[in-house]
């Protein structure tokens, strides 16, 4: 029992860092958008958010946080996040908001809030979770908008909308089948790393916009 427990904190281990390098490190924005282009309006929403480890990490840090609360409010949180990412990613694309709202140290402190709440399983009442998860929905579709791409808003903000709900859905499903003492353990420790991960992309992203200026 613990070998299996040493081998599972290894692995987490290893794909927190391989995760913090992916987002330190993101592949060229030209390049990325240009094979999301050929995808369609609809499956770029969906690829886009499902390969910016970023908001992937937020999206399942707010599936943590959420697991420890009330049953009742994940319906709310998967259709605030479904409308926020919906708005943000069709404002993104329609006004050219996307560029002011790409960079990463905004989802990295996302990341750090979610994450330490969902280290302490914070619990609060619906209104900070649900404000969480719009401000959160929202920098996720704008992020995702790429007005220059000739893409239609509607259907990239739907694709994006989807694929956030989808994984929210299942990450809470996931969370929250991991009952019991050592189930809570693992729980606060995935959302450990999380923020860990957010700190560490905060202070790679601060440091190279200083580097800039």
């Amino acid at each position: 029992m613990l070998g299996r427990r040493e081998h599972a904190r290894r692995v987490i281990a290893v794909g927190a860092i391989a995760l913090a390098l992916a987002i330190c490190l993101p592949p060229n924005v030209a390049d990325a958008h240009t094979a999301l282009q050929r995808m369609g309006s609809f499956w770029s929403g969906v690829a886009h958010l499902l390969t910016s480890p970023g908001q992937l990490a937020f999206l399942l840090g707010l599936a943590i946080w959420t697991s420890f609360q009330d049953i009742r409010l994940d319906a709310k949180v998967i259709r605030v996040a479904f409308l926020a990412v919906l708005t943000g990613a069709w404002v993104g694309a329609e006004f050219a908001f996307a560029a002011a709202s790409n960079d990463a140290t905004a989802g990295a402190v996302l990341m750090v809030v979610v994450g330490l709440a969902g280290a302490a399983a914070l619990k609060v009442s619906i209104l900070p979770l649900l404000g969480l998860t719009l401000i959160g929905g929202l920098v996720c579709g704008a992020a995702s908008a790429d007005p220059a791409s000739g893409m239609t808003a509607a259907l990239l903000s739907l694709g994006g909308s989807i694929a956030a709900a989808s994984l929210l859905s299942y990450g809470m499903l996931a969370a929250r089948r991991l009952e019991g003492h050592w189930g809570s353990v693992a729980r606060r420790a995935g959302a450990s790393w999380i923020a860990a991960i957010g700190l560490i992309v905060l202070a790679f992203s601060i440091s190279r916009n200083a580097g800039r200026s």
